[in-house]
């Protein structure tokens, strides 16, 4: 049995890799498509042995709501996802400025959320960071380490966590879009 952590990853990389025409677009044009994902993903996880009473926008016990809830193997889990778009410069990308800093104060809000309001159930952050060039990703990867590793501090993980998680998913020879599975405790 797979682990639950590597079957959403999974799922994630054949959803993006299957819808080039949305992802090229989002990267494209660096338009969010949280809302598009969390729907595929939901049909997705639905589809999957082990998956019951997938919920979108699912409430936590005691107050607020998850993007997505779900029972594995009996066990009660949410999910908070975030798209997250970056300023990077690639041909084939639109110059427009995005506001990385918040979209990553956004991803920490997240993890936060879940590590405060997810338990006694588990917590699954879902990040997909882009676009994020080739080039970035082969040969200048602290660039993207700098806003990993804020992530990391500003959300209690563990250091290097969200980095030994990452999965680059390529939408051209020139840009792609990073995606993170991550359990919070």
């Amino acid at each position: 049995m797979n682990g639950i952590v590597e079957i959403i990853r999974n799922l994630l990389r054949d959803i993006l890799s299957c819808r080039m025409d949305v992802m090229g677009m989002a990267c494209q044009q660096r338009a969010k498509f949280e809302g598009w994902l969390k729907f595929e993903l939901a049909a997705a996880l639905s589809q999957q042995d082990g998956f019951e009473q997938v919920k979108l926008e699912q409430g936590y016990p005691h107050g607020g709501r998850s993007d997505i809830g779900f029972l594995f193997h009996g066990e009660k889990w949410f999910v908070e996802m975030k798209t997250a778009n970056t300023n990077w410069r690639a041909k084939g990308l639109e110059n427009i400025t995005r506001p990385v800093t918040r979209n990553i104060d956004g991803i920490v809000d997240d993890i936060l959320i879940l590590k405060e309001k997810a338990p006694p159930a588990k917590g699954l952050a879902v990040i997909c960071l882009f676009p994020i060039p080739v080039r970035i990703w082969k040969q200048e990867k602290a660039k993207i380490k700098y806003h990993l590793q804020r992530i990391e501090l500003d959300g209690g993980l563990t250091p290097n966590t969200l980095g030994q998680n990452a999965d680059f998913v390529e939408m051209t020879n020139q840009y792609g879009c990073c995606v993170f599975v991550i359990e919070i405790v």
